[in-house]
Protein backbone atom coordinates (compact mmCIF):
# COMPACT_ATOMS: atom_id res chain seq x y z
CA UNK A 1 0.00 0.00 0.00
CA UNK A 2 1.56 3.27 -1.38
CA UNK A 3 0.18 5.78 0.83
CA UNK A 4 0.61 9.76 0.38
CA UNK A 5 -1.11 11.94 2.50
CA UNK A 6 -0.83 15.78 3.10
CA UNK A 7 0.48 17.40 6.38
CA UNK A 8 -3.32 18.10 7.45
CA UNK A 9 -4.22 14.43 6.66
CA UNK A 10 -0.70 13.16 8.89
CA UNK A 11 -2.18 15.19 11.24
CA UNK A 12 -5.58 13.58 11.50
CA UNK A 13 -4.19 10.29 11.54
CA UNK A 14 -2.08 11.46 14.58
CA UNK A 15 -4.74 12.89 16.09
CA UNK A 16 -6.55 9.08 15.91
CA UNK A 17 -2.82 7.28 17.22
CA UNK A 18 -2.80 9.37 19.87
CA UNK A 19 -6.35 8.54 21.71
CA UNK A 20 -8.39 11.29 20.05
CA UNK A 21 -12.19 10.38 19.59
CA UNK A 22 -14.14 12.27 16.25
CA UNK A 23 -17.28 13.65 16.69
CA UNK A 24 -19.45 15.56 14.93
CA UNK A 25 -21.78 18.54 16.42
CA UNK A 26 -23.77 19.26 13.64
CA UNK A 27 -22.42 19.90 10.30
CA UNK A 28 -18.84 20.31 11.94
CA UNK A 29 -15.97 17.33 12.80
CA UNK A 30 -13.61 17.14 15.91
CA UNK A 31 -11.02 15.53 17.47
CA UNK A 32 -11.45 14.83 21.07
CA UNK A 33 -9.73 14.54 23.86
CA UNK A 34 -10.71 15.29 27.39
CA UNK A 35 -11.27 19.06 27.29
CA UNK A 36 -9.11 19.26 24.55
CA UNK A 37 -10.68 19.99 21.03
CA UNK A 38 -10.05 20.01 17.54
CA UNK A 39 -11.85 21.12 14.34
CA UNK A 40 -11.74 18.74 11.17
CA UNK A 41 -13.00 19.88 7.50
CA UNK A 42 -15.21 16.91 6.06
CA UNK A 43 -13.39 17.01 3.03
CA UNK A 44 -10.16 16.33 4.99
CA UNK A 45 -11.83 13.03 6.43
CA UNK A 46 -13.32 11.84 2.59
CA UNK A 47 -10.02 12.03 1.43
CA UNK A 48 -8.65 9.62 4.29
CA UNK A 49 -11.46 7.58 3.28
CA UNK A 50 -10.71 7.32 -0.43
CA UNK A 51 -7.24 6.63 0.46
CA UNK A 52 -8.27 4.15 2.74
CA UNK A 53 -6.94 5.00 5.86
CA UNK A 54 -10.36 5.63 7.66
CA UNK A 55 -13.73 4.19 7.39
CA UNK A 56 -16.49 4.30 9.57
CA UNK A 57 -18.26 1.77 11.85
CA UNK A 58 -21.49 1.79 13.59
CA UNK A 59 -21.17 5.78 12.86
CA UNK A 60 -18.33 5.74 14.42
CA UNK A 61 -14.84 7.03 12.37
CA UNK A 62 -11.21 4.87 12.94
CA UNK A 63 -8.17 4.12 11.28
CA UNK A 64 -8.78 0.65 8.98
CA UNK A 65 -6.93 -2.06 9.99
CA UNK A 66 -5.13 -2.24 6.59
CA UNK A 67 -3.64 1.65 7.34
CA UNK A 68 -2.94 0.59 10.87
CA UNK A 69 -0.88 -2.33 9.58
CA UNK A 70 0.88 0.15 6.77
CA UNK A 71 1.97 2.78 9.35
CA UNK A 72 3.26 0.03 11.48
CA UNK A 73 5.22 -0.86 8.51
CA UNK A 74 6.41 1.69 8.18
CA UNK A 75 8.13 2.74 11.53
CA UNK A 76 9.66 -0.63 11.71
CA UNK A 77 11.51 -0.01 7.96
CA UNK A 78 13.12 3.27 9.65
CA UNK A 79 15.84 2.44 11.38
CA UNK A 80 17.41 5.35 13.68
CA UNK A 81 20.64 6.65 12.65
CA UNK A 82 23.55 6.60 15.57
CA UNK A 83 26.68 9.01 15.00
Amino acid sequence: MKLKLTPTQNLCVGYLESGFELIQLGEQFYFVKGRRRQKVLPKTLDALIDRGALCTEQGNYKLTQEFVAHRKKLREGVKPVHH
